[in-house]
Order: structure tokens, then C-alpha cells, then sequence
């Protein structure tokens, strides 16, 4: 499928990337895209650069979904709207669903350890960004929703996330601390050396909570006891999560740069991907650099050969010399970077994407230049009847 029907015909489009690719960038202007040919769009990102985030009006807004004008470019019916995601705000809202009653959201919300948690926790800011993604899929508010992965060392963090964070909770010592209460709630610093250190050794707890306090011990005690109330809820929308992005509604695009590594890791999420049989499309490799050649040339031929009968002004050759040898490095560059997507072309196969971005002369911080990396792209999709 090309990147026309993918905007026409998908319900999730899941951009993912390491950091500074253009990630955002792309996101964006794929929304857009989609918007501008008679869809409800929204992209979801997690933190777009400060004029990108001015751009689409969603600096300061945080997951709150903001209507973009598109003036008359957009077929009828279709819409553009953007959201920033706050991951401490979505655990909030979780917390608040998933809890047995709204005291004991209020138990939970409350607890210091959650609210150092739920910032910190490894792997809750993409599992939220999950979480969000199904509540908006499930709005029926939007024809496709375009999620910004979070932007982390490895694109795939956020695939490993819902089981990462559930296994902290499940496993290991938040496991024991809930399981130290006694039949009436109570902490037990007994009960609790016992699970930890085993039969024998409660003393070395009872050490622990002496350097540490018991308010402190009690109050672990009680997030793991609480929070662990909510795992059902937390698994089951992992479930849901994971039946959405392996469904025939999404579909999953890379966004790399032409270079050795980024192919490495290009290489790497192809296979990963494939083996947990997600509907992964292709790649849209940006900031490609290019010759601008006229209409007839090529990067080979030699234009400083007009320059041969010299006028006698004062560092003319210097000149010539700067600007030709500036056109060799960049075309030099220009076949690094034509050897790099060739070379990822014959390891992942052709039937996959391979679009490609130019390298711009601008930043991209306003709807004018998405457009302009929308043309690129081969411009905004027709809707068929």
C-alpha cells in the first residue's frame, strides 16, 4: 500500500523514530495530509519544538485537543486537530478508572509515592501514550488518529512498555510490600522482612525500618497495596492496546535519517517489528540531501567550465574554487546518502515505503512548510468515492 492509501484507508498511523529525525515534523504533515483530503485527523505528540508547538497552537495545552485552521485548502469534511500529551496527567485519569471507588483514586493520587512514581516509573510515559491512543481511537471523534511515538534512545521502547511497568508492580519488592499486611491493613515489618529476606531474617527489615522510618516503609506499603488494585484494569487495556496495533485499522512508519546508523537502527525495527507481526509499511527517510541541478544537467557536470575566460576582478578564482568546492562536498554527501537508502532498500526488501524528505533550507515551524513536505510526499491524498 502507498502512503496515499495508508492516509485514506487507516484509523491509527503509529510514527516512530529515535530523537531528532523530524519525527514530529512528519507526524504532522502525515496528519495534515490526511486532513487536507476530507479526513478528521489528529496527531498526538509528546514534545514538538517550541515553533512547531506555537505553529499548531498546542504550546501550554496538554491533553486538550486543538482545532487547526487550514483555511480553504481542506476537502469537505475534513479537519486537523493537534494534542500534546501530559503522560502524568493520563496515569491521573487511569488511576481514576481503574480504582475500586473515587476514595481510592483519592488514596492513590495522594500517596507521595505515586506522585514520584507516575513521573518516573520506567516505561509509564509510553505505556500513557498507549493509553491515550485508545481512548481517542475509541471517541469515534477522529477518521485516524496519527500518534508521535515518545521520543526515546530505542524507537521501540513503547512496544516493551505495559509489560515493562506491570512486571515492576507484579514482581520484586513492590510485590512483598503489598503482600505485608495483615488481615486488618495493617503493616506488618514482620510480615514484610519475612516476603523480602525470607524465614529467619525479619530482623534485617526491622534495621532497615529503623534507618529509614516507618513512615516511610507503611507508605510504600500502602502505594504497592493500592496500585497493585489496579493491574486488572492495566492489563486489560494492555491487551486492548496490543489488539488495536497488530489490527488491520493501523499501521506503523519509521521516520530515519540517511546515515549508517540510523539504517542500523532502521534494520533493527524492521525485524523487531516483523516478529511481533505489527502492520509495519515502510520508512520516510528525511532531510535526504539533494543536488539542485537545471533541466538537462547532471551533479556531474562540470558548471564552473563557464567560468573559463575569467574577468580580472580581485579574487575571482578564490571565488569559483569556494562555491565549486562546495558543489563537490555536497555532492559527495548527497551519494552517501543515495548509498545509505539503497542499502536499506536491499536488506529490508521492495515492498516496503521509502519516501523521502529533501533536506530543507528552513526550519519547519508553521502549516506553510508542512506543506511543503507534504509535496514532497506526492501532496495531499484523493478520498475515492
Amino acid at each position: 500500500m502507498n502512503l496515499h492509501g495508508i492516509l485514506t484507508n487507516r484509523s491509527v498511523l503509529v510514527v516512530c523514530g529515535t530523537g531528532g529525525v523530524g519525527k514530529t515534523t512528519v507526524s504532522a504533515t502525515l496528519a495534515l495530509g490526511a486532513a487536507l483530503a476530507g479526513r478528521r485527523a489528529l496527531v498526538m505528540t509528546i514534545d514538538p519544538a517550541r515553533r512547531l508547538a506555537d505553529a499548531l497552537g498546542v504550546a501550554g495545552k496538554l491533553n486538550e485537543p486543538v482545532a487547526i485552521d487550514l483555511g480553504d485548502g481542506a476537502a469537505a469534511g475534513g479537519s486537523l486537530d493537534a494534542m500534546m500529551l501530559d503522560a502524568k496527567a493520563t496515569f491521573d485519569d487511569t488511576v481514576r478508572r481503574y480504582a475500586s471507588s473515587p476514595e481510592a483514586a483519592a488514596r492513590i493520587l495522594a500517596n507521595d509515592y505515586y506522585q514520584r512514581a507516575s513521573a518516573t516509573l520506567s516505561g509509564s510515559q509510553e505505556y500513557m501514550a498507549m493509553e491515550k491512543l485508545l481512548e481517542v481511537h475509541g471517541s469515534d471523534r477522529w477518521d485516524l488518529v496519527v500518534l508521535d511515538t515518545p521520543p526515546t534512545r530505542n524507537a521501540l521502547d513503547f512496544l516493551d512498555a505495559p509489560d515493562r511497568m506491570m512486571r515492576i508492580v507484579e514482581q520484586g519488592a513492590m510485590k512483598w510490600l503489598g503482600a505485608a499486611r495483615d488481615d486488618s491493613k495493617r503493616f506488618s515489618a514482620a510480615r514484610a522482612g519475612l516476603k523480602i529476606f525470607g524465614k529467619g531474617k525479619e530482623k534485617l527489615f526491622a534495621i532497615f525500618e529503623r534507618f529509614t522510618g516507618s513512615e516511610v516503609v507503611q507508605g510504600l506499603s500502602e502505594f504497592a497495596t493500592v496500585f497493585g488494585g489496579l493491574m486488572p484494569g492495566f492489563r486489560a487495556r494492555a491487551e486492548g492496546v496490543t489488539k488495536l496495533l497488530t489490527s488491520e485499522e493501523t499501521s506503523f512508519l519509521m521516520v530515519a535519517s540517511p546515515n549508517r546508523v540510523a539504517l542500523a537502527e532502521a534494520l533493527y525495527f524492521h525485524k523487531r517489528l516483523t516478529e511481533a507481526s505489527m502492520p509495519f509499511e515502510g520508512f520516510v527517510i528525511n532531510r535526504v540531501k539533494a543536488l539542485r541541478t537545471s533541466p538537462g544537467r547532471t551533479p556531474a557536470t562540470p558548471w564552473a567550465a563557464g567560468f573559463r575566460r575569467r574577468p580580472e576582478i580581485p579574487g575571482w578564482d578564490q571565488a569559483v574554487e569556494a562555491v565549486w568546492g562546495n558543489h563537490r562536498r555536497r555532492v559527495h554527501l548527497a551519494a552517501a546518502d543515495r548509498e545509505q537508502i539503497e542499502g536499506l532498500r536491499g536488506r529490508c526488501g521492495e515492498g516496503l515505503l521509502y519516501e523521502e524528505v529533501p533536506e530543507l533550507d528552513a526550519d519547519v515551524h508553521d502549516l506553510h512548510a508542512l506543506r511543503r513536505i507534504l509535496d514532497h510526499l506526492g501532496g495531499p491524498p484523493r478520498l475515492t468515492a
